[in-house]
């Protein structure tokens, strides 16, 4: 079994390299599960104690990685959640260490000049409860601002990991083609 766990801003192209890979997967034969932020992230979304993330992610994993599965790709699995708690990669070694042994981190960035951009389209395609929730907490210069830090507080978080990662710029949107280069890296 190998994990790949996609860490991303919104508007880089999350949900469609995850069909990207799903789709591939689907083609080779292989077994994949996908374990959306639903999962991983949202049950604590108000949470800023590490302890409670720590524990959280340590039963999830251990629930997934139950059964036969070839691919497991866990979307936003912990970053988030370091940041949220305002943590360290270290304070989530215990997390690592469940899965460090089959597990490659794939953080997908966007040039910061198209952040607001991807945001205005991303308004289009999803549910209108995403465009309501960020209209409350942001101006348009906000949003912009607070997903190019998210983004270089996840470049900080990857370069500190003990996973093998991976980055990979989706700012021209060839999601089929990172999709391709996460398999290849697996299987190095």
């Amino acid at each position: 079994m190998k994990i790949i766990i996609l860490e991303w801003i919104a508007t880089s192209g999350k949900t469609s390299i995850k069909k990207s890979l799903k789709k591939a997967f689907l083609q080779k034969g292989k077994k994949c599960y996908a374990i959306g932020e639903d999962k991983t992230l949202m049950p604590l979304m108000d949470n800023d104690d590490k302890l409670i993330s720590i524990d959280f992610l340590q039963r999830l994993i251990g629930k997934s990685l139950t059964g036969k599965k070839d691919y497991i790709i866990f979307d936003r699995l912990y970053f988030t959640h370091i940041i949220k708690t305002n943590s360290t990669i270290k304070d989530f070694k215990a997390v690592e260490d469940l899965i460090k042994s089959f597990s490659m981190i794939v953080l997908l960035k966007v040039d910061e000049t198209l952040i607001w951009e991807r945001i205005k389209f991303s308004r289009k395609l999803r549910e209108p409860s995403w465009s309501e929730y960020v209209d409350r907490k942001w101006n348009d210069e906000e949003i912009n601002g607070y997903y190019a830090k998210q983004q270089k507080l996840l470049l900080e978080l990857i370069a500190k990991t003990s996973l093998k990662h991976k980055i990979y710029d989706s700012s021209n949107n060839d999601f089929e083609d990172i999709a391709e280069d996460i398999i290849k890296s697996l299987n190095d």
